[in-house]
């Protein structure tokens, strides 16, 4: 099978990884030509480009099975430390879905889509008690737009011959991106985020599973994919902290978040956790 995977930097490099170990032919891009000698080692064919781009995407997508979108963007150097720059992440998402959307419209003949969007395009779900896949999102800020965009974007092109799989994720850890040194950085700092929203965090590594399970079976759809800690953000990195000996993060709680999701559905559909309880965020779980 020929997979493309658009965004290798973390989740999709592991996913390059593991789908060429398994016999497939693997092309990813990444922006950067700096990163094309360590893409080799993980794929058939490296493009450097970005993924707005519509001619390099016509390009990409002329001759493949699976498109995988594992997109990530929008961060810039400003006056010594990393920022977000709104622009560019809307290009990196929707600017991407865009010229996916046109190549495929022009022609372009691929299986599947899959695209990794993020729980946080819930916003605060309308204020619903309880969140499945069936709940309207009410993003609340223009980073959560952009992922409705991007996914009503995908969506708007699926047809029976092209199912298009959704997965909300939850914040990604594992080995490189551990909890304990997440932590260090923001230890005692103020963060913008609602502490008492569910914790929805996912290790990587069950990420790539649930996109394998997702060729597999021809998922389409919206799937919530996190695991079982069941905590809510401000629960969860408290006791992190506290087994680091650090101090707790001050959750300032400006944007509602997410309350009560659901990922009943993703388990229901064959899923099953390699880290359910977030404890192995330092192993590499597909090895």
């Amino acid at each position: 099978m020929k997979i493309a995977i658009v965004g290798a930097a973390y989740t999709g490099f592991t996913a390059a990884k593991h789908f060429k170990k398994l016999g497939h032919t693997i092309t990813v891009t990444t922006t950067k030509e700096s990163r094309v000698e360590e893409l080799e080692a993980v794929s058939d064919q490296v493009m450097v480009m970005v993924g707005s781009d519509r001619e390099k995407m016509a390009a990409l997508l002329e001759d493949q099975d699976i498109l995988v979108l594992t997109v990530a963007g929008g961060m810039v150097e400003k006056d010594g430390k990393t920022v977000m720059d709104a622009d560019l992440y809307r290009d990196a998402y929707v600017g991407t879905a865009e010229s996916v959307v046109e190549a495929i419209n022009s022609g372009a003949k691929v299986k599947q889509i899959i695209f990794t969007s993020s729980l946080n395009a819930y916003g605060d779900a309308h204020g619903e008690a309880s969140i499945d896949e069936e709940v309207t999102a009410n993003p609340l800020n223009p980073f959560q737009e952009v992922y409705i965009e991007t996914e009503n974007l995908l969506s708007d092109i699926a047809n029976e011959d092209m199912p298009v799989c959704i997965f909300r994720t939850g914040t990604i850890h594992g080995p490189g991106r551990e909890w304990k040194n997440q932590l260090k950085m923001m230890a005692g700092q103020p963060i913008p985020f609602d502490g008492s929203s569910d914790a929805m965090i996912i290790h990587r590594d069950d990420v790539v599973q649930a996109i394998d399970l997702a060729i597999e079976k021809k998922f389409s759809g919206l799937f919530n994919l996190f695991n079982e800690v069941s905590s809510s953000k401000s629960e969860f990195f408290a006791q992190v902290c506290d087994e680091n000996g650090y101090e707790h993060v001050q959750w300032l709680n400006l944007s509602p978040g997410p309350k009560n999701v659901s990922n009943k559905k993703i388990k229901a559909n064959g899923l099953t956790f390699l880290d359910p309880d977030a404890k192995r965020d330092s192993e590499n779980l597909l090895d």
